[in-house]
């Protein structure tokens, strides 16, 4: 990544290498800034600079995802526009450059998902369809205020709810029960970060072990990501 970046500094600052040092006053009595005047107006002119030039050309367009050699023609051709002008090419998809702009950037913070409670709670939505209208009005109730990008459904015993509670509320996860014999069918939503999502399903199929663990997470971006764990078995 540092090389990629001195070399688009490099190519950036070429056209200064000509038009910078005829700014400098240089007089017939000065024989260091005449020497200086002319190393860099040589410099990306002449072999080996134009060679050297070329070379760069090459590679940081290859790395850029495009064709070098027409590159390397350019910065021959004309040595003080081409490397500039390459420097502000965008790197094409897939490329080394773009992966490693990529790699850069920081995760974006979760967002909680739009729209209605169907689409925001999919799993508590389809359980809820079997369901007489009161219990449905208490859970739209009870969980349409939250926001959330992630859900779950679990099915737990006395002992499993308590501990869900314990454990879903330092991480603003909301949850509701309804009894389901033997036990309890525990639906919880929130805002979770996506690297947490892993640590939190690991921990709720040790929590509930019973029956099926769903589970769904709503990205910033794209369609939402279904998951069901079933009961392991010896």
């Amino acid at each position: 990544m540092a090389r990629m970046r001195a070399t688009r500094i490099l190519l950036f600052l070429s056209p200064l290498l000509w038009f910078v040092p005829s700014l400098v006053p240089v007089d017939e009595s000065n024989t260091g800034l005449f020497l200086l005047d002319f190393f860099y107006k040589g410099m990306i002119g002449a072999f080996p600079g134009n060679a050297l030039m070329a070379f760069l050309c090459y590679t940081y367009s290859r790395q850029l995802g495009r064709e070098g050699w027409p590159w390397v023609v350019g910065s021959l051709r004309y040595p003080f526009i081409a490397p500039f002008v390459l420097a502000f090419m965008p790197a094409h998809y897939g490329s080394a450059a773009d992966s490693q702009s990529r790699s850069r950037k920081r995760p974006e913070a979760p967002k909680a998902v739009k729209g209605p409670f169907e689409a925001r709670f999919p799993l508590m939505a389809a359980y809820l369809s079997s369901k007489p209208p009161d219990v449905l009005e208490q859970a739209k109730a009870a969980m349409d205020p939250v926001q959330a990008n992630f859900e779950f459904s679990a099915f737990v015993d006395e002992e499993g709810r308590n501990a869900l509670e314990a454990r879903t509320g330092p991480l603003g996860l909301k949850v509701w029960s309804l009894p389901e014999d033997p036990g309890y069918r525990v639906f919880g939503a929130g805002v979770i970060a996506p690297r947490a999502v892993e640590d939190f399903t690991n921990w709720l199929r040790l929590t509930a072990p019973q029956r099926k663990l769903a589970t769904v997470v709503h990205p910033n971006e794209g369609l939402p990501k279904f998951c069901e764990f079933y009961p392991q078995t010896e």
